[in-house]
């Protein structure tokens, strides 16, 4: 039977590994991945992280010294150019060529590979290391597949894993920073803990580089409650696992701003490059990240059962995970602050509020309690439901990960209506191409007489 089982789970690996050969993107698709991939282009080629021969190829950018560079974090730029200098220098493998349309539309093996890498194996991890958080909790196989299911196929998850960004492998190395983290709670042996501390601040410290203000957070909260709950001579080994990657991102960091400070906290360097952009105003905001055109919950229903767990877990001060639930509160409302007061706009062209992404898989973890606590056993009559909706979402979403949420409607009296929806905005493309495709294959040739 446990071999059976077995035989299973990897059949189901398979098949998501072939989700993500299949779906990964051959091209560069949009301005955003396209400021990673100019950098990465420019550090193997021309040995330097200023993107000034193809700036105009982006608006994430920023201007100082003359110089033009990607405001992205660092990290994961730099390891995609190591991945790059193999495809380049012993595969002859380049990146597109001149002109901004060809760079973001021309189908190209090296996008490919290094999005698949980058973003496609993050992903497989991630469920990996879900599914073995499962082993934590009684649960029979149905449930284990339908929570499993949820994460894989029901989150913002599965249209990013085609396109390079940083939250896919962000929310990956996060959860399995916060697997270990739940291995130390588990474990018997406590001077084993040291090696789960490790990993733990190996993993935390990978996300912080990667996705700076989710990353960052936790980095810290995690560190607390290994000093709270752990022997306090044990929390050097998590300041060790994560100093070398930090040390690396601020010698990069330096490179590209002139100090530790990322490009997002320029402004001054922003203004001379970048496109200003205006948002809605405060109260707006708010509701159009959660329930409106770029809403979490809209796009993911599925979370509303997994924050519903999440409180009454924190209201049950006898609770077990009661200090990992208010932790994740509490990161979810400091990154709630940031976006609010600092950004922008809802996260530029992109399906869904994508600056959430990478805390997604700890919030969504939660959602095993619904099998568990008797409290929430009637939540479970509406899982099913959340689940086929977000699913349905997601899969809209992978038309288009970069969706330009504004569609422009012409009434019969020819006035214009501008409707500010990514995912209507997917579903209105993705009809034109189906009527284009059906016109195509159906429509019957003209016989001419003789």
């Amino acid at each position: 039977m446990k071999n059976n089982l077995n035989k299973k789970n990897i059949l189901i690996f398979l098949f998501f590994a072939f989700l993500v050969l299949f779906f990964t993107r051959n091209t560069v698709s949009n301005i955003n991945p396209g400021s990673r991939f100019i950098t990465i282009e420019s550090i193997v080629e021309r040995k330097t992280l200023a993107i000034n021969e193809k700036q105009n190829y982006t608006c994430d950018k920023i201007q100082r010294d003359g110089n033009y560079y990607s405001s992205k974090p660092p990290i994961l730029t730099t390891t995609g150019s190591g991945i790059y200098y193999v495809l380049h220098n012993f595969f002859n493998l380049s990146l597109p060529g001149s002109g901004i349309e060809k760079y973001l539309n021309e189908e190209n093996l090296a996008v490919y590979i290094i999005t698949l890498i980058l973003v496609g194996i993050p992903y497989l991890l991630l469920l990996l290391f879900f599914y073995k958080s499962l082993g934590f909790f009684k649960l029979t196989k149905e449930n284990k597949i339908l929570l499993f299911l949820g994460l894989s196929l029901g989150t913002l998850y599965l249209p990013y894993l085609t396109t390079l960004n940083n939250h896919v492998p962000a929310g990956s190395f996060l959860f399995i920073s916060f697997y270990y983290l739940l291995k130390t709670k588990f474990s018997e042996n406590k001077k084993g803990n040291k090696k789960y501390i490790t990993l733990s601040g190996f993993f935390a410290s990978l996300a912080a580089v990667i996705d700076l203000p989710t990353g960052s957070i936790f980095l810290f909260l995690f560190f607390i409650y290994f000093l709270i709950n752990e022997d306090k001579k044990y929390i050097i080994y998590y300041l060790l696992a994560g100093a070398p990657i930090v040390l690396i991102h601020f010698f990069l960091q330096i490179q590209i701003t002139g100090d530790l400070l990322p490009a997002q906290l320029h402004q001054e360097l922003w203004a001379k490059s970048s496109i200003k952009t205006e948002r809605d105003g405060f109260l707006l905001y708010i509701f159009n990240i959660f329930l409106g055109a770029r809403g979490y919950f809209l796009y993911t229903p599925l979370l509303i059962i997994s924050f519903c767990s999440i409180f009454k877990i924190i209201k049950n001060r006898q609770s077990k995970f009661r200090q990992e639930a208010i932790m994740t509160v509490i990161a979810f409302t400091v990154i709630t602050l940031f976006y609010i007061l600092r950004a922008r706009d809802y996260a530029g062209f992109a399906y869904g509020f994508r600056w959430f992404i990478a805390i997604t898989p700890i919030v969504y973890f939660f959602t095993v309690f619904v099998f568990i606590e008797e409290s929430l056993k009637k939540l479970r009559k509406y899982l099913l439901a959340a689940l086929a909706s977000s699913v349905v979402i997601a899969f809209i979403g992978m038309y288009n990960p970069w969706s330009i949420p504004r569609l422009k409607i012409v009434t019969s009296d020819n006035k214009e209506i501008i409707i500010h929806s990514p995912i209507i905005s997917n579903i209105n493309s993705i009809v034109e191409d189906l009527q284009l495709f059906l016109k195509k294959y159906t429509s019957v040739p003209k016989v001419q007489d003789n």
